[in-house]
């Protein structure tokens, strides 16, 4: 059996509903102390353009489809960051550390073999991409739950039921 995780479409929800607040806030005071001189017009356009790039980006994980993780007999594929998927004998370290109260999913810690390792296309902790570089192992990488409809421990059940392979 495969489990399929994807980007939870309530968290990217909630997170575009909260953006677009602060942005709509961020307009109104546009609006309200364009012509003051004195106020700080530059700075709140450039976080209302941040803030609106926020509003983009959750709508649409909101909308997207494709697996972040599918996790299955043939590997653990990453459809986002690998053309195909990590076979189990590749993976050389799994462990999961839990998230912080109330915002988690905790985080997946994956240690790869190095050639496995450098044709994984890894993300940007910043722009809220889920596959990164792990901190402190050389050849591994983290996935970050937080925002995905599946936890860590999750994840790390099903890749007990394939890894380590057999010898």
């Amino acid at each position: 059996m495969t489990l399929v995780v994807r980007r939870s479409r309530i968290i990217a929800g909630l997170n575009a509903g909260m953006a677009l607040a602060v942005a709509l806030g961020a307009a109104w005071y546009l609006g309200a102390n364009f012509a003051d001189a004195e106020a700080p017009w530059a700075g709140a356009a450039v976080g209302a353009a941040l803030i609106g790039y926020q509003v983009w980006q959750n709508l649409r994980h909101m909308t997207d489809p494709t697996p972040v993780v599918a996790i299955g007999a043939d590997g653990l594929a990453l459809p986002q960051n690998a053309d195909a998927p990590i076979p189990w004998s590749a993976i050389t370290r799994v462990g999961a550390a839990r998230g912080f109260a109330m915002i988690g999913g905790g985080r997946l810690d994956l240690g790869l073999s190095p050639e496995v390792f450098f044709q994984v296309r890894l993300g940007k902790r910043m722009m809220g991409d889920p596959v990164v570089k792990m901190a402190g192992l050389p050849y591994g990488i983290s996935i970050l739950a937080q925002g995905l409809d599946h936890r860590a421990t999750t994840m790390l059940a099903a890749i007990e039921t394939h890894w380590p392979p057999p010898a």
